[in-house]
C-alpha cells in the first residue's frame, strides 16, 4: 500500500505542477496581449499627436504653440545632424 500511496502522491503532484504551468503560460498570454494593446494605444495617442502638430505648427495663437515650436526646433536639430553626423 506505501507504494500506492506515493503514487497517488506523485501523480497529485504532477497534475498539480501541470495546472501551475497552464496557469503560468495564460498569465504570460495576458501580459503579453496587455503589453501589445498598450504598444497600439500609444502609437494611436502619436498619430493624434502628429495630426495636432500639423494643423497647430503655423498657428502663433494655438493652445499647442509652445509644443509645435519644441518640435520644430527638434526636427531642425535632427536635418542638421543628419548633415553632419560628426557635430554632435
Amino acid at each position: 500500500m506505501a507504494f500506492d500511496d506515493f503514487k497517488k502522491k506523485l501523480t497529485a503532484a504532477a497534475d498539480l505542477a501541470v495546472d501551475k504551468a497552464k496557469d503560468l503560460a495564460e498569465t504570460g498570454k495576458q501580459k503579453m496581449d496587455i503589453a501589445a494593446e498598450e504598444k497600439e494605444l500609444q502609437n494611436l495617442y502619436a498619430q493624434i499627436g502628429k495630426s495636432v502638430y500639423h494643423l497647430e505648427k503655423d498657428n502663433a495663437e494655438s493652445i499647442y504653440a509652445a509644443e509645435c515650436a519644441n518640435i520644430a526646433e527638434r526636427l531642425q536639430r535632427i536635418d542638421e545632424l543628419k548633415k553632419n553626423p560628426e557635430a554632435e
